[in-house]
Order: C-alpha cells, then sequence, then structure tokens
C-alpha cells in the first residue's frame, strides 16, 4: 500500500517526513543537519584562524587545503542548513561534500605515499570529515527510504 505525503502544502523544492513517520525517524534527520551545520562551523573557525595569523600549527600546512576546508566549511553550513529546513538541495550539497571530501582524501594519502609533505593530522582530519558526511549520508539515506525500505 503506498503511503500519502502529508495533506499541508509543501514549498517547491521541499522534502517531507511521511505523517506516519516516528519521531525518531525526525531525530535522525536532524541530527544530520546538526553535525553538518557543527562541522561546517568547525572547520571555517580552525581554518579561518590560520588563514588569519590568529593561531599557528606545529606541522606542515598545504595551503590549498587550508582553502579547501575554510571553503567547505561554509558549504557544509548551508548544506546542514537546507538539511534542517528539509530542502532538496540540502542533500545535493551533502552528495557533493561527501564526494569532495573522499577525493581529497584519496589525495592526501597518495601525497604521503610518495613522501610529499603531508600532515599525518592533515589526513586524520580527512578521514574524521569523510567518515562524519558518510554517515550523515547514511541517515539521509535512512530517512528518504521510506517505510518499506524501497528507495
Amino acid at each position: 500500500m503506498p503511503y500519502a505525503p502529508c495533506s499541508k502544502p509543501l514549498a517547491p523544492g521541499s522534502y517531507r517526513l511521511y505523517e506516519e513517520e516516528t519521531m525518531t525517524q525526525q531525530n535522525k534527520h536532524r541530527l544530520a543537519a546538526i553535525l553538518a551545520f557543527t562541522l561546517g562551523l568547525l572547520s571555517v573557525k580552525e581554518g579561518g584562524s590560520v588563514l588569519l595569523g590568529l593561531s599557528t600549527k606545529a606541522y606542515t600546512i598545504l595551503p590549498w587545503l587550508l582553502w579547501y576546508n575554510v571553503v567547505l566549511g561554509f558549504v557544509s553550513v548551508i548544506a546542514g542548513t537546507g538539511l534542517w529546513m528539509q530542502r532538496t538541495w540540502g542533500v545535493a550539497f551533502a552528495a557533493v561534500i561527501v564526494s569532495l571530501h573522499s577525493l581529497v582524501f584519496v589525495i592526501l594519502v597518495i601525497l604521503f605515499a610518495f613522501r610529499e609533505a603531508v600532515a599525518l593530522t592533515s589526513i586524520m582530519a580527512m578521514l574524521f570529515r569523510t567518515l562524519v558526511w558518510v554517515g550523515i549520508m547514511m541517515l539521509m539515506r535512512w530517512r528518504s527510504r521510506g517505510h518499506a525500505g524501497t528507495a
């Protein structure tokens, strides 16, 4: 039996939880948004403080990686906001972010393998970001799979 969406009007570009979904499912959806927003804020704060000269690190800093982290931090805040507001573009942003983080993680590992000046801290931080975003996508995918487990 198909499930009918909520009877209330829906703004263009939005998605909504089904009325039959439990609060636990909605909490997982909100958790994904909070994780995205928080990780984005932390990336902007840490990277921004280094870019502005307010802090220094005891390891090699890759300028392109620093800028990448700050820019993607802002994008993460936007994605988290979109996820919270249940906008389809929030999910699209999340998919792009997890893809880019995965690519940059692989690049860092390759650079490290070829003995380029890449701090292990940078690799571990990118691994952490990638895994958090994979978790966010899993929460969103679980939410979007619906009641019968079908995509």
